[in-house]
């Protein structure tokens, strides 16, 4: 899976077309997505480039800044599941693809 899909028109895009975003408002992060750069959800004030999360230091470290958002009692909702499932897809492929299995 070389590609994403675009929560908005649900085409591919490459990582580097698109933008993880998510609402950040008072003690909740919410809304996370996977979009094109021109479809970000209004309302949404927080972003990440695909590329840069996309790689498993990027992965990380998103996955550091959630889990320090989530100790200082933000609440992480449900759409977060799915943004990191398409994630973590993504990121197993490239490296079944880099070990040669």
């Amino acid at each position: 899976m070389d590609n994403l899909i675009c929560a908005a028109c649900g085409r591919e895009m490459s990582i580097y077309e698109g933008v993880l975003s998510w609402r950040r408002d008072g003690g909740v992060l919410s809304g996370f997505t996977i979009t094109h750069r021109d479809d970000i959800p209004a309302g949404h004030n927080a972003f990440r480039e695909v590329f840069r999360v996309a790689s498993v230091n990027g992965y990380m470290a998103f996955v550091q800044y959630l889990l320090t958002r989530w100790g200082e009692g933000y609440v992480l909702d449900h759409s977060l599941r799915c943004t990191m499932e398409q994630l973590s897809e993504h990121i197993h492929e490239r490296l079944v693809h880099l070990l040669g299995e």
